[in-house]
């Protein structure tokens, strides 16, 4: 299903193990560059800056080869319609031709290639049902779309567009029902939430999905804030007075405030305990909103003065963990920061690959050698010979 080869990102993961093994002085250097000679990496991934610099050069591209087909002149929506679905077949082909043959991989030509294909159907279709088309055929349209681009490409980015059209998707669906759909649409978000993190989760512990880690872990910390979100004060009383018109205080209002300011120290003791820093950076972000929620219906104090006061404290807890934590303790560290994504060969042994690499080259013994005698002189008192 992957586009990409699969074997190169296996090498690729190889790779990157080998050099934080270098790094932390794990291996050699001589070490290093073998397996860099045993798992080659030919796919072509730039920095940053020529990623953005490739993406917009392509967009470009793709726009002008559009325009100059726009010069004939097209007669109705429906006729323009028609021509961006053609166009976005001819992107979808040119993905695939470029993937296979210049074997790119995230370098920003194959980023704007699939966002311009899926942005062009999403309009084709759009203007060929002449805007006879519901919110909810639009979300499911990009759902579907999106969720090609992550099966095939394993863009992260359309793994939050996914989350967010099938977010949308229920949303509009459950309007249809009436003001009673305001009332359970956040336990219904709530339990799609719960539900989406246990499957995610469990995904992302197969190694057949390995190449899509990353992409789950993005939905993960998607899940975490769509559930508090759900369940926040302000968010439910926009809810409510959108559905009846008028603002007030909604009803089971001690459940929503205990779900605003819980659900990140939950989220936090969560990730603390099992050591999962997804939990940790969503319940460090959502403290923030649920501060700011309060603060918008309490003034405690002017904002100015509150801003300075938790800024401080963040500050000095910052520099308080970061001293603490330069030892490792319990399991935390500041001396390496770590990376949200898991490592996509954590449940092979990539140090018994490097080692068996590592010695595979070496030289062994000759065995079975017949033993050999050199030859000699010698001489004295004018005598000679040879034994």
């Amino acid at each position: 299903m992957l586009a990409y080869n699969q074997q190169y990102l296996d090498n690729r993961d190889v790779r990157d193990e080998a050099a934080t093994a270098l790094s932390h002085n794990i291996i050699s250097a001589p070490e290093h560059d073998r397996i860099l000679l045993a798992y080659p990496d030919k796919l072509y991934t730039p920095n940053f800056f020529i990623r953005i610099a490739l993406f917009l050069l392509t967009l470009l591209a793709v726009g002008s080869c559009q325009g100059i087909f726009l010069l004939d002149g097209i007669s109705g929506t429906s006729g323009f319609g028609i021509q961006l679905i053609i166009f976005s077949l001819l992107s979808y082909a040119a993905l695939e031709w470029v993937i296979r043959t210049r074997k790119v991989y995230r370098s920003g030509i194959d980023d704007a290639l699939l966002w311009t294909a899926s942005g062009l159907m999403l309009g084709g279709v759009w203007l060929i049902a002449d805007d006879h088309i519901t919110p909810s055929i639009i979300s499911l349209i990009v759902l579907l779309l999106s969720s090609w681009g992550v099966l095939r490409y394993a863009d992260r980015l359309m793994a939050c567009v996914a989350y967010g059209s099938l977010l949308s998707l229920i949303f509009y669906m459950m309007t249809g029902w009436g003001p009673v759909a305001f009332g359970i649409l956040p336990f219904v978000v709530m339990t799609v939430a719960i539900g989406s993190y246990f499957l995610f989760t469990w995904w992302a512990g197969i190694p057949a999905l390995r190449h899509y880690r990353s992409c789950l872990n993005w939905l993960r910390m998607l899940v975490l804030l769509s559930f508090y979100l759900a369940g926040n004060e302000y968010v439910i009383r926009t809810l409510g007075a959108s559905a009846s018109g008028h603002s007030g205080s909604p009803a089971l209002g001690w459940l929503w405030w205990i779900l605003t300011v819980g659900t990140p120290v939950f989220y936090i003791i969560r990730g603390i305990r099992q050591k999962d820093v997804i939990f940790l950076w969503a319940g460090m972000a959502l403290t923030v909103v649920a501060v700011f929620t309060f603060r918008y219906y309490f003034h405690v104090m002017p904002a100015e003065l509150a801003m300075v006061v938790a800024g401080s404290v963040l500050l000095i807890a910052a520099w308080g963990l970061i001293r603490y934590l330069c030892t490792a303790r319990h399991g935390f560290t500041s001396t390496d920061p770590g990376n949200i994504y898991m490592s996509a060969l954590e449940k092979l042994p990539i140090e018994g690959l490097i080692l068996a690499e590592t010695f595979k080259a070496g030289l062994s013994a000759p065995l079975d050698q017949p033993t050999r005698f050199g030859g000699g002189s010698g001489g004295g008192g004018g005598a000679t010979g040879e034994f």
